[in-house]
């Protein structure tokens, strides 16, 4: 079984068709179906949440639902670990085509927290079961992993530039996260004089870890000595720092 994981954007439609004829595989296809919100904020009074399924595809389509607690290296690499922090139902079901299903998930009984806990709540279609084929089948699934995080009793965000480095052919941004709550950096630009040099897809930097970002930038699009600012944009946060472009990161190779 080959698993792909979806985490698109605003509305979350999953859907895929793979041709691996080349392969000489039969391919049992993946449906069609939507996860709302993409995003779940607990704590601070709200104690649980709905999350919806909804199926656009022509045949019934079963799920799991299995929690994650998200956490992230020093480095900023995640790591996922099976958890049964949060209380969620159901963790099976099915969704009829044009129907939808509502996934309860709230939080247990506890103190409250001074630093912020994210988890993942994975939701996995379950491939039908074939008929046994001549020859291998290969079932392509998808899952959506809603992100959960539970917020502390005071929220108190501090993000830090620790550094910027400027190299032949890319500039990397260093960000430390100071505070007790994570950021999602959506993107993070180069820039001369306002105009956008290069940008790069950001992610979320939580807290106590220091996340490197990597901006490519080719070297026709600046000259040595250029006055240049790197800007990481979070929602409710903004980091800026210039420097001047360096003669490696414009040098031609």
């Amino acid at each position: 079984m080959r698993r792909m994981r979806a985490i698109p954007k605003r509305p979350a439609r999953a859907c895929l068709a793979i041709a691996l004829a080349a392969l000489g595989a039969a391919t049992a296809f993946a449906g069609s179906f939507g996860v709302a919100p993409t995003r779940v904020d607990l704590g601070r009074g709200a104690r649980s949440s709905l999350i919806e399924v909804s199926s656009d595809d022509t045949r019934k389509l079963s799920f799991q639902a299995r929690l994650s607690r998200w956490q992230q290296d020093a480095a900023g690499k995640d790591e996922y670990a099976e958890s049964q922090d949060l209380i969620f139902f159901p963790p099976l079901f099915s969704v009829n085509p044009g129907d939808k299903r509502v996934i309860r998930v709230g939080l247990k009984a506890g103190e409250p927290i001074a630093t912020e806990t994210a988890y993942r709540l994975f939701i996995e279609e379950i491939p039908e079961p074939s008929p046994a084929t001549s020859g291998s089948e290969v079932k392509v699934v998808l899952r959506f992993g809603v992100p959960i995080f539970i917020a502390p009793a005071g929220a108190k965000p501090e993000f830090v530039v620790e550094a910027i480095e400027p190299v032949a052919g890319k500039v990397s941004m260093r960000v430390r996260n100071a505070g007790n709550v994570s950021a999602k950096f959506e993107t993070v630009k180069i820039l001369r004089e306002g105009a956008v040099l290069a940008e790069a897809t950001g992610w979320y930097v939580f807290p106590g870890v220091t996340r490197t970002f990597e901006v490519p930038l080719g070297a026709a699009r600046c000259a040595a000595g250029d006055a240049l600012e790197a800007v990481a944009q979070a929602e409710g946060v903004v980091l800026r720092r210039s420097f001047a472009a360096p003669a490696a990161l414009c040098a031609r190779p």
